[in-house]
């Protein structure tokens, strides 16, 4: 299961669906991955706005994920990803997706792994699978 970075948002606002999901798929034995765009955004936040439970739970992250690397191979099938959502959409930039979430669906499409996520309609558009909560 690749983790979005809403995910994690949910669980920090201690949203009991997300904290429920998480339950479920580590008593099912399931990998729960972290793409390193999702660090990166957790760590702005964190930086901008958190506070020190938030800071804490961000150090505790990569002990408790694997984190994978997005790769210059990665890193390209995003942007085909991301050229085919939005060619689909009309052209340029008409899928309405932010730079980040490619790479996290590209990080999904090489594990054959969903997205676990709020945000499904953007990652619907890349064209990988998706979980909520």
């Amino acid at each position: 299961m690749i983790l979005d970075t809403a995910f994690f948002i949910s669980l920090f606002k201690r949203t009991p669906a997300a904290f429920s999901k998480g339950s479920e798929l580590a008593d099912a034995g399931i990998v729960q991955r972290i793409p390193s765009p999702v660090m990166y955004e957790l760590q702005y936040g964190v930086e901008i706005g958190g506070n020190e439970d938030e800071s804490r739970m961000m150090e505790n992250l990569a002990h408790l994920y694997p984190v994978v690397e997005v790769d210059d191979r990665l890193a390209r099938q995003a942007g085909r990803l991301c050229a085919t959502a939005d060619t689909a959409a009309g052209g340029v930039d008409q899928a309405g997706i932010d730079d980040i979430d490619p790479l996290v669906a590209a990080v999904a499409d090489e594990y054959n792994e969903p997205v676990l996520t709020r945000n499904a309609k953007d990652f619907r558009k890349l064209g990988v699978e998706v979980e909520t909560y």
